[in-house]
């Protein structure tokens, strides 16, 4: 049987307009890119944070 060969991964992200490897940043600013990714994430298939939606005035 043949093995199957093994995949990885590497994230690369652009800070000041350099790419830098995700894993090679502190636990903190890795942290906080990867917040940031996400809500950017979120808000492209139309998520709102809770405390960004207007109230509805009546």
């Amino acid at each position: 049987m043949r093995k199957a060969k093994e995949i990885t991964v590497s994230l690369w992200v652009k800070i000041d307009g350099k790419y830098v490897l995700l894993d090679s940043l502190p636990a903190d600013k890795r942290r906080e890119t990867l917040v940031k990714l996400n809500d950017k994430a979120m808000r492209a298939i139309g998520y709102v944070p809770v405390d960004e939606v207007e109230e509805p005035t009546a």
